[in-house]
């Protein structure tokens, strides 16, 4: 059926049906869609106005296989497809997982389908809003030739961005996607917490930074980190770093990640300030000397 945008989906999770919401929207056709459960299946099918498949027999061939199950499911899948699949050979099948390569498809790569990790930068919290922020969101893409043109289609059709990645790359991309969406949140609760020890009401401690979070992620977006840091570490002001250290000494756990985030920044100010080796190397020491108390 060579690129004629038609899918299957097997999982009929958040993630799997926003994909295929957002695909059916821009003009793909959804050929069928089956869950672990016949309810499961039934409910994915009502969702997408599909058909609920019992097998993956029943998908014809050139129909891209879309697996919207758990990554701890992706062993059991790969069999059951490899043992019901009759058009497997050439089959273009893709999982989401931002954290496994393509090749997690090990029985279905070997057996010659053309595997791929199709995975959305984006929150999915259900699939109607899922599948608007599908629109224009940016994609990783790693996998098989055949699998990644499939891929590059898709984003495509939904208007967004799109980056290819090796198998080697794949974890370190998560690793790096964890950060930007999840270990940001942590230092977040950590700037709430500090307003709310220093007498701020939680309701207004919550509120209090959102413009100026705001603000620092489109600069950083528009200039970049170097450019964008601002603060005591790029002023080298080690007498408030100090002071920051001795208030937090009631809070260690926050204490430690603000020390280990100051050095973070002070790597940062070394590229900005090149010239301040000085200023920079006292603020290294300080933050040293704080590590063990």
């Amino acid at each position: 059926m060579s690129m004629d945008k038609h899918i299957a989906l097997v999982g009929c999770g958040k993630a799997g049906l926003s994909l295929a919401l957002a695909l059916r929207s821009a003009g793909w056709a959804v050929d069928g869609c089956m869950s672990r459960s016949p309810e499961s299946s039934e409910l994915g099918a009502q969702w997408l106005a599909c058909r609920a498949l019992s097998s993956v027999a029943q998908i014809p061939a050139g129909v891209i296989l879309v697996l919207g199950v758990p990554e701890a499911a992706f062993g059991d899948v790969d069999r059951r497809i490899a043992a019901e699949d009759t058009h497997l050979e050439g089959r273009v099948i893709l999982h989401l997982s931002g954290a496994l390569p393509a090749r997690a498809l090990e029985i279905c790569r070997l057996r010659g389908a053309s595997v791929g990790s199709f995975h959305p930068i984006m929150t999915l919290p259900d699939p109607i809003t899922g599948a608007r922020r599908l629109k224009g969101a940016t994609f990783a893409l790693e996998g098989r030739p055949a699998a990644v043109e499939a891929m590059r289609a898709m984003a495509q059709s939904l208007s967004g961005k799109f980056f290819t990645l090796s198998p080697r790359g794949k974890t370190l991309y998560h690793a790096a996607a964890v950060v930007a969406s999840n270990h940001v949140l942590a230092l977040l609760a950590d700037s709430q917490d500090m307003l709310v020890k220093a007498g701020v009401d939680p309701a207004a401690a919550h509120e209090a930074f959102y413009a100026l979070v705001q603000g620092t992620v489109e600069s950083f977006y528009a200039g970049g980190a170097v450019a964008t840091i601002t603060g005591p570490v790029e002023r080298g002001d080690a007498k408030t770093i100090r002071n920051h250290l001795q208030a937090l000494k009631r809070s260690p756990k926050i204490l430690e990640r603000y020390r280990v985030a100051a050095l973070g920044m002070l790597e940062l100010a070394r590229k900005r300030h090149p010239e301040r080796d000085e200023a920079n190397d006292t603020l290294a020491k300080l933050l040293a000397e704080w590590q063990s108390k």
